[in-house]
C-alpha cells in the first residue's frame, strides 16, 4: 500500500463523528476501522493524529496504543494528538478500535465541548474519520453515577446485561450488526471545537497490558466478599477484572481514596472521586473500567455467588522518568525523598495538579512549589512548567493570574498569585531551571500591571480580596505581613528582570512600593518577632520578611528563636519557614524543625504525602513535594540559577554529613558527593554540565579551620579532602 499524500490542511479529509445522539451527557461509543493489507508487508510508518471530547482508549489488533487520548481542553482551545500505530500492523486485516467518552461536564480540570465528537487521520494507511467507521453506542453504561469531587467526569455505573455481544470487537474478523455507520458531527473545524491545537505534552504512559495482581480476600457473612489490591505505591490506575456470574450481581470497585476529606475549613466535607459499579451477566465477565482511580489499594468488593479469575490493573501516569537520585546520612530523609517524588509524579498530568485525588486542578501558589520539584526530579517534564505558564498567561485578560486554569472556574487568589511572581515562585522557577528570558520580554508588562491591582496606604500595600483571600491552611495568620513581604518579593523579582531583559518604566514604581512595605514591616517589630496581632507571632509572616531580605543581621537570633518556637505552618508553608531558617544561616536548625514536623509522614504507611502534617485532606498533595528541594537544596546546598547555567555547591556538615546525589539539569548532568567524620571530609563533585559550577568553602559550616574559598570546579571530577 502506498503513502497517501498529505493532506493540504489538517485532518482535511477527516469529519468530526460520533453516534446518532452527540449530545448525551456520558455517552460511550466504540469506534472501529479495519484496514487490510491483504498479502503485503505492512508499512513502516503509520503516523496518526486524532482528537476527541472528552477521551478516547484506542486499540490496534487487541494492542492498546493510546490509553486515556485526548488531552484536557479549555475554553479557548482544543488539541490532538500524534501517534505511530505502525509497530502494531500485520499482514491481512487488521483492526483500529476507540473507546470514546464524552463527559458532558466541566471541571476545574477542563471545560468540555457543546457535544461530543472524534475526528482521526493517518495519511501513511489512507484512513479518514467518516462513515466508514462504524459505531456502536453500548447501553450497558446506564445512567451516570455522579461525584462530588472538583474534577469533570463520572463513575461508572454498567450493567453487562445490556452489552451485546462485544467481547471479541478488538478481533479484525469480529462481525455484528450492533454496529452502524458512524454519524458526521461536521467538518473541521468545527464551531463547538475550533481549529485544533498540537498537543503541548506527551500522551499518557501506561502499561501495555493489565498488570494482573495478588490480592487479600476478606469475607463477610452479609456484605459479601472483598477482594484488595495492594499498589506498589499510590498511582493512577485503571481497574480490570474477570469473574464469573449467575448475572444481576452488583459488583463496586474503588480505591482507599475514592473518600477524600476535605482539609481546614472543610473538615467535614467528604468528597468522592470516580467509582464503578457493575452488574455481572450470566457466565464470564472481562471488564476494563476506562476511568482513572487514585489510590494506595484497589479495592473489589461482590456478593459470594461471583467467582473472581483475575483482578488487576494498568497504571497511567505522565511520559516522564525522574532525574534524580538520592542517598543521604538518615533513613527518614530517604524514605521522606522516595514519598516526595512519588508525589510529584502523581501530580503530574495534563497540568500541575495539586491533588489527583480532589481536585486535579492547578492552584498557583501549589505550582509555584511544585515546578521547583519537578525541575530538579523530572526534568523531562520541564514542559509542564511551561504549559501552566501558558495557561495563566492565556487566561489573564483582564490582568489576573488566575488558579485553576484550564478550567470551569477561573479563581483569583491575590498570595497565590504574589507567590507566583516572587523571588521562589512559579515564573522563577522557571528562569532558574529553564533559562531564556523571550517570555519576560513579551509578558513584562503584563506581568508588571498585575501588581498594579494592589493599592498602597501609607503603611503598606492594601490586601487585595480577589475571590479568596487564603494563606494557608491553619490557623493564627499574620494576613497583612505575609500579603506586604509576598508583594515585595514580586517587586523584587519583576526589577530584576526589567535590568536584564532592559525595560525600566517600573522601576520607579517598584522602588517606592517596596521602601513604602520596608518601612511598615520594619514599624511591626516588637524586639522578639514581626507582628501585627497583638504579642501573637506567625511563623509563616516572619519567615518571609527574612526571605524578602528585610530582617537586618543583628534580628537573625531572635528571627531564628521564633522559627524554631512557633509551629503554625502547614506543609503548604512550611518550606518557606525552613527556607528563611537556612537564609538566616542556620541549616542546621532548618533540619531539627524538618525532622521533626515531617516524622509522621516519614514513619507512615502512605507512599505519598499528604495534605496536613495532623493527616486532614488528601494523601498525596503536590505541594508535598517541596521535600524533594528542601533535602537537595537546603540541606544538600545546591543551588541552582539562570536556566542552569551557574549552580554554587555549599557544604554545611551540620545540616548533613552524609550526601549523594546525582542531578539532570538542562545543562547536563551533576554529581555531588559529600562524607564527614571527625577526622576526615570527602567532597566529589562529577560536573558533566556546561554551567560554571563553583564549591563554596564556608569555615563554620565546614566545621574546620580552613580558609574561606570558592572554587571554579573544572568538568569531570572534582575531589577535596579536608
Amino acid at each position: 500500500m502506498g503513502k497517501t499524500e498529505e493532506p493540504a490542511v489538517l485532518f482535511g479529509k477527516s469529519k468530526w463523528i460520533w453516534a446518532e445522539d452527540a449530545t448525551k451527557l456520558d455517552s460511550n461509543v466504540i469506534m472501529r476501522r479495519v484496514v487490510s493489507f491483504g498479502t503485503e508487508k505492512p508499512p513502516a510508518r503509520a503516523f496518526c493524529r486524532a482528537a476527541c471530547d472528552t477521551h478516547y482508549y484506542l486499540y490496534v489488533n487487541g494492542n492498546a496504543a493510546v490509553w486515556q487520548g485526548g488531552f484536557n481542553r479549555d475554553a479557548k482551545h482544543a488539541y490532538y494528538d500524534e501517534f505511530d500505530i505502525a509497530k502494531f500492523l500485520v499482514k491481512g486485516d487488521n483492526v483500529i478500535v476507540c473507546f470514546c467518552r464524552y463527559f458532558g461536564n466541566d471541571g476545574r480540570d477542563l471545560v468540555t465541548g457543546e457535544h461530543a465528537g472524534f475526528i482521526f487521520e493517518c495519511n501513511d494507511l489512507g484512513i479518514y474519520s467518516d462513515e466508514s467507521f462504524s459505531v456502536y453506542e453500548n447501553p450497558a453504561y446506564k445512567k451516570p453515577r455522579s461525584s462530588n469531587c472538583c474534577y469533570a467526569g463520572w463513575g461508572i455505573n454498567y450493567d453487562a446485561s445490556y452489552e451485546g455481544q462485544i467481547q471479541n470487537v478488538l478481533d479484525a474478523s469480529f462481525n455484528s450488526t450492533l454496529f452502524r455507520p458512524a454519524t458526521i458531527v461536521g467538518d473541521y473545524p468545527d464551531s463547538a471545537f475550533g481549529a485544533l491545537l498540537p498537543r503541548p505534552l506527551p500522551l499518557e504512559r501506561f502499561s501495555a497490558q493489565p498488570v494482573i495482581s495478588k490480592y487479600k480476600k476478606a469475607t463477610d457473612q452479609f456484605n459479601g466478599d472483598t477482594y484488595t489490591i495492594t499498589l506498589p505505591r499510590e498511582m493512577r490506575v485503571t481497574p480490570y477484572m474477570e469473574v464469573t456470574g449467575n448475572g444481576t450481581e452488583k459488583i463496586t470497585i474503588t480505591t482507599d481514596r475514592t473518600e477524600c476529606q476535605g482539609c481546614f475549613g472543610d473538615e467535614a466535607s467528604i468528597y468522592h472521586a470516580h467509582a464503578v459499579e457493575y452488574m455481572t451477566k450470566p457466565t464470564i465477565n472481562i471488564f476494563e473500567a476506562l476511568v482513572p482511580m487514585t489510590g494506595q489499594t484497589l479495592i473489589f468488593s461482590m456478593p459470594h455467588t461471583v467467582k473472581v479469575l483475575k483482578l488487576g490493573y494498568r497504571e497511567i501516569g505522565y511520559n516522564a522518568d525522574r532525574t534524580v537520585e538520592l542517598g543521604t546520612d538518615s533513613d527518614r530523609l530517604d524514605a521522606l525523598f522516595g514519598k516526595a517524588l512519588n508525589t510529584m509524579y502523581c501530580s503530574m498530568g495534563s497540568t500541575l495538579m495539586d491533588t489527583p485525588e480532589r481536585d486535579r486542578t492547578m492552584w498557583l501558589g501549589d505550582a509555584s512549589i511544585a515546578a521547583r520539584a519537578l525541575y530538579l526530579s523530572y526534568n523531562d517534564a520541564a514542559p509542564l512548567v511551561k504549559k501552566v505558564i501558558d495557561d495563566v498567561i492565556d487566561y489573564a485578560d483582564d490582568g489576573v493570574l488566575y488558579s485553576c486554569v484550564p478550567g470551569n472556574l477561573a479563581v483569583d487568589i491575590p498570595s497565590h498569585g504574589l507567590i507566583a511572581l516572587g523571588e521562589y515562585g512559579l515564573f522563577a522557577q522557571y528562569r532558574n531551571f529553564v533559562g531564556g528570558l523571550e517570555l519576560f520580554e513579551t509578558q513584562y508588562e503584563r506581568l508588571c500591571d498585575y501588581l498594579m491591582l494592589w493599592e498602597m496606604t501609607e503603611h503598606g500595600v492594601a490586601l487585595r480580596d480577589g475571590n479568596r483571600r487564603w494563606y494557608d491552611n491553619l490557623y493564627n495568620i499574620d494576613e497583612p505581613l505575609i500579603e506586604n513581604a509576598l508583594y515585595y518579593s514580586a517587586c523584587a523579582f519583576l526589577k530584576n528582570i526589567g535590568n536584564e531583559i532592559g525595560e525600566h518604566e517600573y522601576d520607579e514604581t517598584f522602588d517606592d512600593r517596596m521602601s513604602n512595605i520596608a518601612d511598615f514591616i520594619e514599624s511591626t517589630w516588637d524586639g522578639l518577632g514581626y507582628t501585627t496581632r497583638e504579642d501573637r507571632y506567625d511563623d509563616r509572616a516572619n519567615a518571609w520578611i527574612a526571605l524578602a531580605g528585610l530582617v537586618p543581621t543583628d534580628r537573625y537570633d531572635a528571627v531564628l528563636r521564633l522559627l524554631t518556637a512557633v509551629h503554625g505552618a502547614s506543609p503548604y508553608m512550611e518550606w518557606a519557614v525552613l527556607e528563611a531558617m537556612c537564609k538566616l544561616g542556620r541549616r542546621d536548625l532548618a533540619r531539627r524543625r524538618f525532622e521533626s514536623r515531617y516524622v509522621l509522614f516519614a514513619d507512615g504507611e502512605n507512599t505519598a504525602l499528604g495534605e496536613d502534617f495532623g493527616g486532614f485532606g488528601t494523601n498525596c498533595q503536590s505541594y508535598q513535594s517541596a521535600v524533594i528541594f528542601e533535602i537537595i537544596q537546603m540541606f544538600g546546598g545546591i543551588d541552582v540559577r539562570e536556566g542552569a547555567n551557574n549552580i554554587t555547591i555549599t557544604p554545611d556538615f551540620a545540616a548533613m554529613t552524609d550526601f549523594d546525589c546525582e542531578l539532570e539539569l538542562a545543562t547536563g548532568k551533576l554529581g555531588v558527593r559529600y562524607k564527614y567524620s571527625p577526622s576526615r571530609i570527602d567532597i566529589i563533585i562529577d560536573n558533566k554540565t556546561s554551567a560554571k559550577v563553583t564549591l563554596d568553602v564556608i569555615p563554620e559550616r565546614i566545621g574546620r579551620t580552613v580558609e574561606r574559598r570558592t572554587i571554579t570546579l573544572n568538568n569531570g571530577k572534582n575531589k577535596f579532602s579536608i
